[in-house]
C-alpha cells in the first residue's frame, strides 16, 4: 500500500462514508447554531422560534439528501438507520420552534431534547466513522 495507489485506499472512503460524515457534521453544526441562537440575549420569542425552526428544516433536508447518497452503501439498512437517527434532532428542533412560537407545548424543552439527541446520534455516527469503518 502506498500513498499513490488509489485502489488500496477504498476502505478509507468507501461508498456512503462521505455522505454519512457530511450528515453527522450537519447535525453537529445544527447543535452549535442552536446554542448560539438560544444564548443570544434580547431576542423576541418569535425570532428565536424562526431561527430554531429553520435550523431544524435545513438539517432535515440536508440529512435526507445525504441519506439518499448513502443508500448505495454495502449496508443499506444500516445507512437508513443512521440517517433516521440523524433526522430525529432536526425534527425535534422543528417542533421546538413551533412550540416557542406558540408559547405552548414545552417550548425550549424540545430544543433540549434535540440537542441531547443530536449529541447522541452524532457521537454514534462519529464512532462508526472512526472505528468501525470496515464493517
Amino acid at each position: 500500500m502506498t500513498a499513490y495507489d488509489v485502489a488500496a485506499w477504498t476502505d478509507f472512503a468507501n461508498t456512503g462514508v462521505p455522505a454519512r460524515a457530511a450528515a453527522t457534521l450537519a447535525v453537529t453544526v445544527a447543535i452549535l447554531l442552536t446554542a448560539v441562537f438560544v444564548a443570544t440575549p434580547g431576542q423576541d420569542h418569535r425570532a428565536l422560534a424562526v431561527e430554531i425552526g429553520m435550523v431544524g428544516v435545513v438539517t432535515a433536508v440536508l440529512t435526507a439528501v445525504f441519506g439518499t447518497k448513502q443508500r448505495s452503501s454495502p449496508h443499506p439498512a444500516r445507512a437508513l438507520t443512521s440517517m433516521v437517527l440523524l433526522c430525529v434532532p432536526a425534527l425535534l428542533l422543528i417542533v421546538g420552534g413551533v412550540s416557542v412560537w406558540s408559547q405552548s407545548g414545552g417550548g425550549l424543552y424540545w430544543v433540549t431534547a434535540a440537542v441531547a439527541a443530536g449529541f447522541a446520534s452524532a457521537t454514534g455516527n462519529a464512532w462508526v466513522l472512526l472505528v468501525e469503518i470496515k464493517r
